[in-house]
C-alpha cells in the first residue's frame, strides 16, 4: 500500500504520494497557494485514498454537528437555570 497526502486551496483538493512528492515539488505547491491538508492515509489507489478522505471529513463533520447540539442543549438549559 501506498501512503497518500492531500494539498488544497481554495478550490482544488489534489492527491500524491507521499514518496512521490520532492521538497521541490512541496515549494511549488506552496507557491501556488496550496496547504497541506492534515490527513494522510495508506491506499491501493489515488480514489481510494480519496475515499478514505472524504469518509474521515464526513466523520468529523457529523461529530460536530452532534457536538453542537448538545452544547446548544446544555447551554439553554444552563442560561434557564441562571436568568430563574
Amino acid at each position: 500500500m501506498k501512503v497518500y497526502i492531500f494539498y488544497s486551496n481554495d478550490i482544488a483538493v489534489n492527491v500524491y504520494e507521499k514518496s512521490a512528492l520532492s521538497a521541490e515539488d512541496k515549494k511549488q505547491l506552496k507557491s501556488e497557494g496550496f496547504i497541506k491538508i492534515p490527513f494522510e492515509t495508506k491506499a491501493l489507489s489515488e480514489a481510494a485514498a480519496i475515499d478514505m478522505m472524504l469518509e474521515h471529513f464526513r466523520e468529523n463533520t457529523a461529530a460536530l454537528e452532534e457536538f453542537t447540539k448538545d452544547y446548544s442543549i446544555s447551554a439553554a438549559i444552563f442560561s434557564l437555570i441562571y436568568i430563574s
